[in-house]
């Protein structure tokens, strides 16, 4: 039995891991973004929105007798109303509002807060590793005016970029 465990042990050694950090990712406008599990609190079922009467992308919901700040991403970053996109074999095109399954992603911020936010797909777990995240260029994000992403999560191969979301910068907005 002691031979196995330290082949075991000089195996485990001879392997360098990294750091990893869980995902949940989403697409929003047929782009994919991601928030870190230890932030979202719950997904559930896009209900009704209130109070966006000039369509500015916040909104509120009522969820278990609470009213949560919805923050619609999509919007803020791609200054659109919700059309949702899927990828098929010509890019990227709208949904059929029969096959529209929005949810709403609910995220803890550090102060305590909720907020939503509607996402266009069912979410999927993924792990990146601490290389993988990539600041994006200052000129992008002023000039793009990018608000709420944080980073880019870049993977050798072949999947599509994350765009990293940040908990706070969706709650202070």
């Amino acid at each position: 039995m002691a031979i196995f465990s330290s082949v075991r042990s000089q195996r485990g050694a001879n392997r360098k891991t990294e750091a990893t950090e869980q995902l949940i990712a989403f697409q929003l406008r047929g782009e994919w973004f991601a928030l870190p599990v230890k932030a979202v609190q719950k997904v559930i079922p896009l209900g009704q929105l209130h109070g966006d009467p000039y369509q500015t992308g916040i909104s509120l919901i009522l969820h278990q007798g609470q009213e949560i700040t919805v923050v619609d991403v999509g919007h803020r970053i791609f200054n659109e109303t919700a059309q949702p996109l899927v990828e098929d074999k010509q890019g990227a095109v709208p949904l059929p509002e029969e096959e529209l399954q929005r949810c709403l992603v609910l995220v803890k911020t550090e102060a305590g807060d909720v907020v939503g936010v509607p996402i266009d797909s069912q979410p999927t777990i993924r792990r990146a590793g601490k290389s993988q995240f990539a600041s994006l260029p200052e000129a992008y994000l002023d000039r793009g005016n990018i608000h709420c992403v944080s980073s880019m999560i870049v993977d050798d191969g072949g999947v599509d970029p994350l765009f990293l979301l940040d908990p706070e910068q969706l709650g202070s907005i």
